[in-house]
């Protein structure tokens, strides 16, 4: 499992990425928001982006959830 950090709303929030090797996902969660999401491996870095996004608009503005969706794909692209 990795653990990172981010930023939202300038509080400093712990993000867990698991990668589940069987089904080729990763399940990403973030506890202080009550927030979790599966997307598959096989998504380019844009693809996952996009996912990510998609998801978090409907909790946050359009620019957190592209900063978090940046740097759960950048930890995930680097595995």
């Amino acid at each position: 499992m990795l653990q990172i950090q981010t930023s939202i709303n300038d509080v400093i929030m712990p993000i867990f990425i698991f990668p589940h090797e069987e089904r080729k996902t990763y399940i990403v969660s973030i506890p202080d928001m009550n927030f979790s999401l599966e997307y598959s491996q096989d998504l380019t870095e844009a693809e996952q982006a996009e996912e990510i996004v998609l998801h978090l608009f409907n909790v946050m503005d359009e620019a957190a959830c592209e900063a978090v969706a940046r740097d759960i794909t950048r930890a995930t692209s680097t595995k």
